[in-house]
């Protein structure tokens, strides 16, 4: 019944995820009424966002909605709202946190006194691509380290973040409604505006 008459290939799915064809306002105007939508308190709902914008700095990209849902279930986040949170981490920011995390991993490795995870000084795709075929425990292990320890440095910033905005846009979303409801019990009554 809601399916597109005419099914995507793969290739207008790939171009859809770094390109919406809807535009990239429209896009993020409808993810934010479905968050704003959701039946549970701001509270919750800003952690599930919250969590899954951390999960993001984390390599291990097929889990990322796992992760996501389970640490949800865990603490009593807003399930769906773990879920959105995850599209912190698209094409255009993954390169960002991926090497913040990479750098952060690096950086504790050297402080603990393993010399292996740091990176060479002239990184292009080829040395990486090269360390990942020959080496990938040098790159993989202080990505993963820096990665999760960045995503639970960032879960207190970014929930009061999204508290903020999830609690701001629901009383808004409240407001309006009332205004609503007082413009027509204004006209059933037959009083003035």
């Amino acid at each position: 019944m809601f399916k597109r008459r005419k099914a995507r290939t793969v290739l207008e799915n790939i171009r859809e995820l770094f390109w919406p064809s809807m535009g990239w306002i429209r896009a993020a105007k409808y993810t934010r009424l479905r968050v704003i939508r959701l039946s549970d308190s701001s509270q919750k709902i800003a952690l599930g966002l919250a969590i899954g914008a951390a999960i993001s700095f984390t390599p291990l990209v097929g889990t990322h909605f796992i992760q996501a849902g389970f640490l949800a279930y865990v603490f009593r986040a807003n399930f769906l709202a773990s879920l959105i949170g995850t599209f912190a981490g698209n094409p255009w920011t993954f390169p960002f946190m991926w090497w913040a995390a990479m750098t952060f991993g690096s950086f504790i490795f050297e402080l603990i006194g393993v010399d292996s995870a740091s990176l060479p000084e002239h990184i292009d795709f080829s040395v990486v691509w090269e360390l990942i075929k020959h080496e990938p425990v040098r790159i993989f292990l202080p990505w993963l380290l820096g990665g999760y320890l960045i995503a639970l440095l960032s879960v207190p910033f970014s929930y009061m973040l999204f508290y903020r905005l999830v609690n701001g846009a629901k009383l808004a979303r409240v407001r309006a409604r009332e205004r609503r409801l007082h413009r027509v019990a204004r006209e059933v009554t037959g009083q003035p505006r």
